[in-house]
Formats: C-alpha cells, sequence, structure tokens
C-alpha cells in the first residue's frame, strides 16, 4: 500500500478529556501496529513541545506536529521552528495587559504568565500543574521571555473585541469557546496551522496528500481534518466536525482509535 503519514491530536482524540489524562491501550497498540507497517505516525498538536506529556512520548511516535504547526520533529530532530520577534511579543503583551485580558504564552521550552494581569481559577491550575510536572513557567517581565504562540481567557465586551483586533495583523485567532464560562481563544502565527505542518511533512517525504490520514474530534482539529482526504472524527464529536470529515469512528472509551485505523487497514 506504501508508506501513509498518521496524525493524531492529543486530547479527547488520543487521550480522555476528563481529567484523568488515560491513554487506552487499544490506540498504543494499533498506533504501534500501524507503524510496524511502514507507516509514520505523528502527534499533530496545538501544543507546544514542553507540554507534550513523557506518556504520550512513550507510545513511541516517529514525530510531532507542535504550536498547530510552527515546530515539527521527525525522530528526535527538529525539521522546524518558527517562533515571535521579540519586538512583537513584547507588542503582545502590552496590547494584552492593557485589555484586561489573561494570557499564558507558549514556547517550546517554556510557558509564561503575565503575574500583573487578571487571574482566574484555571490559569492558577495550570501553572500548578506545570510546576508539579517540573516545567518551567516564567513571567512575561522576565528577560527571556519568548513565545511560538498564545491563549488569552476575556470576558466578552470591548476589551475582547480590542485584543482580537490588536493581534490580528500578526496571529489568527482560533475561537475554542467557554473555558470555565469564560471566552478563550487560541492564537497562532499568521500562515501556520496543524494543516500546514502536515503539508510540510508531505513535502519533506515526497508523498502525496492521498498518503494523509488524520483522527481528530474538536473545532480546532477542522484545519487538520479538512486538509486530509482520510479523515476521521471521533464519536460523539461536535457537528461541525462529524459533518467534514471522511469516517466517524466510535468514541474513545469504545476503543474508537484503534477501529478507525483497522477500518482504513493501517495496520
Amino acid at each position: 500500500m506504501g508508506r501513509k503519514l498518521l496524525f493524531f491530536d492529543i486530547d479527547g482524540t488520543l487521550m480522555y478529556e476528563d481529567g484523568s489524562h488515560y491513554i487506552p491501550d487499544s490506540a498504543k497498540q494499533a498506533i504501534q501496529k500501524a507503524r510496524e507497517a511502514g507507516n509514520y505516525a505523528f502527534i499533530n498538536t496545538g501544543r507546544v513541545m514542553s507540554n507534550v506529556e513523557p506518556m504520550i512520548r512513550e507510545i513511541g511516535f516517529d514525530g510531532y506536529v507542535c504550536g498547530c504547526g510552527t515546530n515539527i520533529y521527525f525522530q528526535e530532530q527538529e525539521l522546524l521552528h518558527r517562533t515571535v520577534t521579540a519586538e512583537v511579543t513584547r507588542q503582545i503583551s502590552r496590547l494584552l495587559r492593557a485589555c484586561h485580558v489573561t494570557p499564558f504564552y507558549e514556547a517550546k521550552d517554556a510557558t509564561y504568565i503575565d503575574r500583573q494581569a487578571v487571574g482566574n481559577d484555571t490559569i492558577q491550575d495550570l501553572v500548578t500543574y506545570f510546576l508539579n510536572d517540573g516545567k518551567l513557567v516564567g513571567d512575561v517581565e522576565d528577560a527571556d521571555f519568548h513565545f511560538d504562540k498564545f491563549c488569552f481567557w476575556c470576558p466578552e465586551g470591548s476589551a475582547m473585541q480590542k485584543a482580537l483586533e490588536g493581534i490580528s495583523p500578526w496571529f489568527d485567532s482560533i475561537d475554542r469557546g467557554s473555558n470555565r464560562g469564560v471566552p478563550f481563544f487560541e492564537n497562532v502565527p499568521r500562515g501556520y496551522s496543524k494543516a500546514t505542518g502536515m503539508q510540510f511533512l508531505l513535502e519533506h517525504f515526497q508523498l502525496e496528500k492521498s498518503d494523509c490520514y488524520a483522527f481528530g474530534d474538536s473545532p480546532n482539529d477542522l484545519p487538520m481534518l479538512e486538509f486530509a482526504p482520510n479523515s476521521v472524527a471521533m464519536g460523539g464529536s461536535a457537528s461541525a466536525v462529524c459533518d467534514i470529515v471522511d469516517f466517524v469512528t466510535k468514541p474513545i472509551e469504545e476503543d474508537g482509535l484503534a477501529y478507525a485505523i483497522s477500518y482504513y487497514g493501517l495496520c
């Protein structure tokens, strides 16, 4: 059949989204069988590399598309890294502070927060989680402050619109809906997405688009799922996701990922 490239979202696709961080054994086994059949398996995530947990890496992926296409690895080799310039990082941090939003900034090696910004329970929980996991959490006032992408929470209103309009020359904003009752946005450098990461790897391996398979569950997976002609939504995904994919598999708790890999004859 020839080598195929398989791209997997993490939360809600590979891993339960209930806070348990549980990955079904069936998914691990199916991914390994697909690799043994000669295919390459990649994580394709909005997370930056520093936030891809060891339990995910231990599954044995061939590579990672991180930060919505801004950072790409294959077999421990970094193939691409797009970071934000120092001038833009400062402009963005000043703008978001003036808009009274709650941001967190993501780099491949660290996470940064603004300790002068409006706080909320979610950001506090994230900081605690990162620190307990031994990850670096810095502040926007640090001399080495840098980031590849960022997210923020902001109540609806003029401040939210000012923030979105202010970052628009440099970033595409993904509306992630409500997080604990507050609108939440993921912001990625213009021209980068989960789909551009896939295109980069297809060109790198000199493969055709038909050799591409994508597995996801949420609206931020839409660029990836729309790009791949062989696209899979996990059972129970939002209708906006299920309506555009090639195949809707079983829910994650019913071994849906393994079922989809088998459905396509990839293992």
